[in-house]
């Protein structure tokens, strides 16, 4: 019985702490400082500011192809366009 009790109480344990570490990472998961580049033109995004589970990003972008705007770079980038702040 007692082994019974150790056995689940070290479950138990293990389990708050496997949760509880997910929890931070899960929260941890916002870059500050973000580059890249693709057809469109290259991209450097700093992070301005966090809420829930966004990421929110001031970019700019250089060396263009022509014909397209920063916009296009970001979305090509994967990047949503927000109007304002996410909360």
């Amino acid at each position: 019985m007692k082994s019974l009790k150790l056995r689940l109480l070290a479950v138990l344990i293990g389990t708050v702490l496997t949760l509880g570490l997910s929890h931070v990472a899960a929260h941890a998961s916002c870059y500050d400082y973000i580059a890249g580049g693709n057809a469109y033109g290259d991209y450097e995004c700093r992070l301005i500011s966090t809420c829930n589970d966004s990421c929110t990003y001031r970019c700019t972008c250089s060396s263009l192809f022509p014909g397209y705007s920063c916009k296009s770079v970001l979305q090509e980038a994967g990047f949503e366009m927000v109007s304002g702040p996410a909360c």
